[in-house]
C-alpha cells in the first residue's frame, strides 16, 4: 500500500483526538453517536485494521471539515478546490484496498442514541452559514427529509440524519449543532428511492452556484445559495423505465355539502394517466373502499373537513386512525410504516385559476364540465402537486382532452370484497407496489409482452364490460388473432401472419415507452435513458401494419392509430442530432452533433479549447526561463500544466507559486499559468451550465409532442392486451363464450375449470346451468372440503373473463350479461372499525340486499356461521329467500342441511351437493370420504368435517371422542324431534276426539 502522505498521517492524529473527545463526551447522549456493539468488535480485531480505519475515518472527518468550512468562510477558488480535491483523492488511493475490506464496517454503524433531534431554531444557539440555510428550508418543508447538497454529497441534517442512517446503513455523526450524515452526488437518485419507499417525502436542495463561477462572482466569500429543487413522494416517484411495473397512484377526496356524494381525481403520475369520478355513498363507504382497493392510492388528499364516515372508512384502508393534528414532522420510528400516506390540503384557488397559472388554457373548457366536487378534488390535486417541482401540476392538466372516467355505464365495477375473495388481483406489498403472484386471476391471464400493453389489460379485467356491442367487437379482434396465431389457412395471407408476429415480437424488445414519455415530460430522463427510450419509440412508430385487409374494425382502428410514419421520421430525426456514444455514457457536453443546440456548445467548446491552446503555448516561455528546449508540462494527482524541476534548482522565479513537493522535486505554477487554470475552470462550468440547459430543452422539445406519443402508446397497448388474450385462448380446453343479452342473469357451462387452479392441479371439470330453466339459485352442500367454494368462484371468474373479453376454461359456454358480482365469502374482522367477524358477514351481506338486481350474480358460501347455529341457519334460510324473490342468480353453499329440505319443492332453487363416496371400517368408527369433486342434483345429508380433521392431522383420541359427541348430539336432536312430533300428534289426536265428541253429543 505504501508510506501514508503526510496528510494522512495528521488525519490519523486528528482521528485519535476526535476518539479521546468521544470518550470524554459519552455522558451526553446528544454527543454520541455509537456503532453497534459487533462493529465495535470487529473494529478491534487487530491493530493494522484499527490504523487503516482511522486514517480512513480521518479522511472522511477531513473532507467533512473542509465541506463546513467552505460554507462558514466562502468557497475556495475554483482550481484551489480542484487541487485540494485531487489531493485528497491521491491519499484516499493509498488506502482503497483496505477501506473496501471495511465498507460493510463503515456502512452498518447504528445509532446509539435515540434522541430526537428535530430541525428547529433553539434560543442562544450559534448557527454555521449552512445550518441557518436548513433551518430556513425546514420552516417551510417540515414534513419532508431534506438532502442538501454540499460539494460533492447531500448531506442530511437532524432527524433527518438518523432516519438516513437507518434507512441507507450509513454513518451518522454529530457536527456543529446537528447529527451529520452524507451520500456521494452520483448516488443521489438510489438513495432517494429507498427513502420513499421508506415512508418518507424527500426533498433535494441544490446549490444554485458553481464553485469557480462564484468565486468570480461579487459575492465570493458568502455561503452558496441553496432552493429546494424538487419532492420526491410515494405517488410521485417516477421510476427509471427499466424498473418493475411500480407505478402507485395518487388521490384526491372531496364530499358534497351533504357529505353523500364523494368525488376523487386519482393521478398515476409515472404513466400520465388521471381519472375522475363522482358517486353517491352510503354510511359504510362501501363505494368508496371499492375505488381503494382498485387502485391502491399510495398517496390521499384530504380536506380537513371530511366527515366522521369517511374518516373511518379511509382509517381501515390505511390501518391507522386520521388525525388531521398529528404531527407531520418525519421521525426515525416511522421507518417502514406501511399504508398509504394522508396529506390534508386546503388550497384556496380554484381549478380552473390554477389552470390558468399553469399555463393550460386549453383544459379549462374541460374542467368547467366537471361536476363541482370533482373540480375542488382537482384544486386540491394541483395545489399538492405544485410546489413538488418537476412540472408535476402540469403533466396532470397535459393530454389536453377531458379526463377520463373512473367508472361508467357500460363498465362493470367489481365490488372491493368481490377483488379481495375472488383473488382477481394479489394483494399488494407494504410499500404499496403490487407484486402479482401466481394464485390470482390476472396472473393466470396475462401473456402480454410490455408493461403498458400490462396494464392496459389489468383494467380490462377490472372493469368488465356491459356494452354488449363492444364486447362483441373485443371478442371479434381476440378470435381474429387467435385465428391468426393459430390457423394456417392461406387466405388469411402468410404476409400477414408474419407482420402481427413480428409486432408483436417487437413489443417485447421495448422499454416501458409510458413511462418513458413521462420522464421525458417531467425532465427526469437520463442521457443513456433519453437514447433507450428514443429507439424504443422509433421501433414502436413501426411495429404495426397500417392495416388489415378484412380484419375486424377495432384491429384495424388499433393498427391505424399505432402506424404513425410521420412520427416515426420526427422520432429519427431526434436521434440524429445526438452522439449515440456519448448519450450512452452520459456525456451532455459531447452528445449534440448537429442542430442549434450543437452549434450553442460547441461555442463554449471553442472557448474552452482556446484556452487550452493558450496554456499549451505557455511551455516554450518556461522552456527559456529553465533553459530546457525539452520542457513539457506534467499532470501530477489530478493537476495539470505542473512544472517538475529538481529541489535543488537556484534559478526559479520569485513569482512562481510552489503547488506540491517531494523529497527531491518541487512542483510549480506560473503566474499566468494559475490565472488561466482559474478561467478553464469557469469555462468548464459554464459549458457544464450550458450542456444542462440544452439538454432540458431537448427534452422539452420532445414533450411538445406528448399526446401524439401517449396515443402511439395507447395504440401498442391494446394491441398488446389483445395479442395477450389470444395467446390465452390458444390453450388447451378454452373456448369462446356465448355472450347474450338478457333481462335477468344466466350462465351455462360445459366442462368449466378455475382458470387459476387448473395451473397447479388436476382440476375436475364441472357443468353448471343455472337461469335457463326455471330455477335462480342453486342450493350447494356437501363435504367439507368438497369442492363447493372452487365451483362457485369458479362461475364468478368465467362471468368477468368473458365479459373482460376473453376465452373462457370451459368445452362450451353460454352467459348472459351480469351487471355486477356480488360476493360473501370468507370471514375476517375490522378492528379499526370495530367489527366483529359475524358483523363484517352481515354487513356484506346488507349490501347485497340492496344492491343486488335480476341481472346480478351473488355467491354466499357458508352465511349464517359466525353466529350461533339456530340464528346463523334462520338468517341463511330467510336471505335465500329473498335473493330468490328478487330473481337474482344466486349461488348459495351452506353446511344447514335442512335448509335444502326447506327449498326442496321450490321450482326456483335447484338443491345440488359435491358427490363423494362414503366408507365404513369396522376398525375405524369414522367413515373415510373420496372426494369426487363433481356437482350432482340432491342435497347432502352430512358435511363429514370429521373426516377433514382427521385428513388435517388431529389426534386419534380426540377424534374418536368429538364422533362419540357427534353421534349423542345427534340422537339427542333426533329424540327432541321425535318428541316434537309425539306431542304435535297427540294434540291433533285429542283435537281430533274431541271434534268427534262435540258431533256425537249434537
Amino acid at each position: 500500500m505504501g508510506v501514508p502522505s503526510k496528510r494522512v498521517q495528521a488525519s490519523i492524529s486528528t482521528f485519535f483526538r476526535a476518539k479521546s473527545r468521544e470518550k470524554s463526551s459519552e455522558k451526553s447522549p446528544e454527543k454520541s453517536i455509537a456503532p453497534s456493539r459487533s462493529v465495535k468488535r470487529r473494529r478491534m480485531t487487530t491493530e493494522a485494521r484499527t490504523a487503516v480505519a482511522a486514517s480512513a475515518e480521518a479522511e472522511a472527518e477531513a473532507e467533512a471539515d473542509a465541506d463546513a468550512a467552505a460554507d462558514d468562510e466562502g468557497p475556495a477558488s475554483g482550481s484551489e478546490q480542484n487541487s485540494a480535491g485531487k489531493e485528497a483523492g491521491g491519499s484516499s488511493q493509498l488506502l482503497v484496498q483496505a477501506t473496501d475490506q471495511l465498507e460493510g464496517l463503515r456502512m452498518s454503524s447504528q445509532l446509539g442514541s435515540t434522541h430526537v433531534q428535530l430541525v428547529q431554531r433553539r434560543p442562544g444557539v450559534n448557527y454555521t452559514p449552512l445550518e441557518q440555510q436548513v433551518l430556513e428550508a425546514k420552516e417551510t418543508h417540515g414534513d419532508t427529509v431534506l438532502a442538501v447538497e454540499v460539494g460533492y454529497k447531500y448531506r442530511f441534517f437532524g432527524e433527518d440524519a438518523r432516519i438516513a442512517s437507518q434507512v441507507l446503513g450509513i454513518m451518522c455523526t454529530q457536527a456543529n449543532n446537528f447529527y451529520n450524515a452524507s451520500v456521494p452526488a452520483p448516488r443521489l437518485a438510489v438513495h432517494v428511492r429507498r427513502l420513499v419507499h421508506a415512508g418518507f417525502r424527500v426533498g433535494i436542495v441544490r446549490q444554485n452556484e458553481t464553485a469557480a463561477l462564484k468565486a468570480a462572482g461579487p459575492k465570493r466569500s458568502a455561503p452558496f445559495m441553496r432552493s429546494v429543487s424538487q419532492i420526491v413522494t410515494a405517488a410521485t416517484l417516477v421510476e427509471e423505465v427499466g424498473a418493475d411495473d411500480a407505478a402507485p397512484w395518487l388521490m384526491s377526496l372531496a364530499e358534497d355539502t351533504e357529505g353523500r356524494g364523494l368525488a376523487m381525481v386519482a393521478a398515476q403520475v409515472a404513466t400520465g394517466s388521471v381519472l375522475v369520478d363522482c358517486f353517491e355513498d352510503g354510511f359504510l363507504r362501501s363505494a368508496l373502499a371499492t375505488r381503494l382497493a382498485h387502485l391502491q392510492p399510495a398517496e390521499l388528499l384530504l380536506s380537513r373537513q371530511i366527515t366522521q364516515q369517511t374518516r373511518s372508512a379511509l382509517a381501515a384502508h390505511v390501518g391507522r386512525s386520521i388525525d388531521a393534528s398529528e404531527s407531520s414532522a418525519p421521525l426515525l420510528e416511522q421507518v417502514g410504516r406501511v399504508g398509504p400516506r394522508v396529506i390534508f390540503v386546503d388550497g384556496s384557488l380554484s381549478a380552473v385559476d390554477q389552470c390558468e397559472r399553469l399555463g393550460a388554457s386549453n383544459m379549462v373548457a374541460h374542467v368547467l364540465d366537471l361536476e363541482p366536487p370533482v373540480a375542488e378534488a382537482l384544486a386540491r390535486m394541483l395545489a399538492y402537486l405544485e410546489p413538488l417541482g418537476r412540472g408535476l401540476a402540469r403533466g396532470v392538466l397535459a393530454g389536453g382532452r377531458p379526463f377520463a372516467r373512473f367508472h361508467t355505464r357500460t363498465h362493470m365495477l367489481l365490488s372491493a370484497t368481490a377483488l379481495q375473495t375472488l383473488q382477481v388481483f394479489s394483494e399488494p406489498a407494504s410499500s404499496g407496489v403490487r407484486q402479482e403472484k401466481a394464485d390470482s386471476l390476472f396472473a393466470a391471464m396475462d401473456r402480454t409482452r410490455s408493461l403498458f400493453g400490462r396494464r392496459l389489460l389489468r383494467r380490462w379485467i377490472a372493469h368488465p364490460l356491459l356494452d354488449h356491442s363492444e364486447l362483441e367487437a373485443r371478442a371479434d379482434a381476440v378470435s381474429f388473432l387467435h385465428d391468426v396465431q393459430r390457423s394456417s389457412d392461406a387466405c388469411l395471407g402468410a404476409h400477414i401472419q408474419q407482420a402481427l408476429a413480428t409486432a408483436h415480437g417487437k413489443l417485447g424488445q421495448l422499454v416501458d415507452i409510458e413511462r418513458g414519455i413521462c420522464r421525458l415530460h417531467y425532465g427526469l430522463a437520463t442521457p443513456p435513458e433519453l437514447l433507450r427510450i428514443l429507439r424504443s419509440l422509433k421501433t414502436a412508430a413501426s411495429a404495426l401494419p397500417p392495416g388489415i385487409d378484412h380484419a375486424p374494425a377495432a384491429i384495424n382502428e388499433i393498427l391505424r392509430q399505432g402506424h404513425q410514419p410521420a412520427l416515426r421520421q420526427l422520432i429519427s430525426d431526434w436521434l440524429e442530432q445526438i452522439s449515440a456514444k456519448d448519450a450512452q455514457s452520459g456525456n451532455k457536453e459531447r452528445m449534440f452533433v448537429q442542430g442549434a443546440l450543437h452549434a450553442q456548445i460547441q461555442e463554449h467548446h471553442d472557448r474552452l479549447q482556446a484556452i487550452e491552446h493558450e496554456l499549451q503555448g505557455s511551455a516554450a516561455a518556461v522552456a527559456h526561463t529553465l533553459a530546457m528546449p525539452g520542457f513539457a508540462y506534467r499532470s501530477i494527482s489530478g493537476i495539470d500544466y505542473l512544472i517538475d524541476v529538481r529541489s535543488t534548482r537556484s534559478d526559479i522565479p520569485d513569482d512562481w507559486i510552489r503547488v506540491s513537493a517531494t523529497k527531491t522535486n518541487t512542483r510549480f505554477h506560473t503566474p499566468f499559468v494559475a490565472q488561466k487554470l482559474v478561467e478553464r475552470e469557469q469555462r468548464r462550468e459554464s459549458l457544464q451550465l450550458a450542456a444542462a440547459h440544452a439538454y432540458s430543452a431537448f427534452l422539452a422539445s420532445i414533450s411538445e409532442h406528448y399526446a401524439e406519443l401517449r396515443q402511439l402508446v395507447a395504440a401498442l397497448a391494446a394491441f398488446d392486451a389483445l395479442s395477450s388474450l389470444a395467446a390465452l385462448a390458444g390453450s388447451e380446453g378454452f373456448c369462446r363464450p356465448l355472450i347474450v343479452d338478457s333481462k335477468e342473469a344466466r350462465v351455462h357451462l360445459v366442462d368449466a375449470v378455475h382458470p387459476v387452479l387448473r395451473l397447479h392441479t388436476d382440476y375436475v371439470p364441472n357443468t353448471v346451468e343455472l337461469g335457463y330453466s326455471s330455477s335462480r339459485a342453486m342450493l350447494l352442500t356437501g363435504p367439507n372440503a368438497g369442492g363447493k367454494s372452487s365451483l362457485i368462484r369458479t362461475v364468478a371468474l368465467l362471468c368477468i373473463m368473458a365479459q373482460a373479453g376473453s376465452f373462457v376454461p370451459a368445452k362450451s359456454a353460454s352467459l348472459s350479461l351480469v351487471d355486477a358480482i356480488h360476493t360473501r365469502i370468507g370471514a375476517g374482522d375490522s378492528l379499526l372499525k370495530g367489527e366483529s367477524t359475524f358483523m363484517v358477514e352481515m354487513r356484506e351481506t346488507a349490501e347485497i340486499m340492496r344492491q343486488c338486481t335480476p341481472r346480478s350474480l351473488a355467491i354466499l358460501d357458508e352465511l349464517g356461521r359466525g353466529t350461533s347455529t339456530h340464528d346463523g341457519a334462520a338468517i341463511a334460510f330467510a336471505v335465500l329467500s329473498h335473493l330468490v324473490e328478487m330473481r337474482a342468480l344466486t349461488l348459495f353453499v351452506t353446511h344447514y342441511a335442512h335448509i335444502a329440505d326447506s327449498f326442496a319443492c321450490n321450482a326456483l332453487v335447484r338443491c345440488c351437493h359435491m358427490a363423494f363416496i362414503e366408507r365404513s371400517s369396522s376398525n375405524d368408527a369414522i367413515a373415510e370420504i373420496t372426494f369426487l369433486f363433481r356437482l350432482v342434483d340432491g342435497a347432502s345429508a352430512d358435511s363429514f368435517g370429521l373426516n377433514v380433521a382427521r385428513i388435517a392431522g388431529l389426534p386419534k383420541a380426540l377424534l374418536l371422542c368429538a364422533h362419540r359427541k357427534a353421534a349423542w348430539m345427534r340422537v339427542e336432536m333426533e329424540s327432541r324431534w321425535a318428541a316434537r312430533q309425539a306431542r304435535a300428534l297427540q294434540v291433533a289426536v285429542n283435537a281430533h276426539k274431541a271434534g268427534l265428541k262435540k258431533a256425537t253429543t249434537t
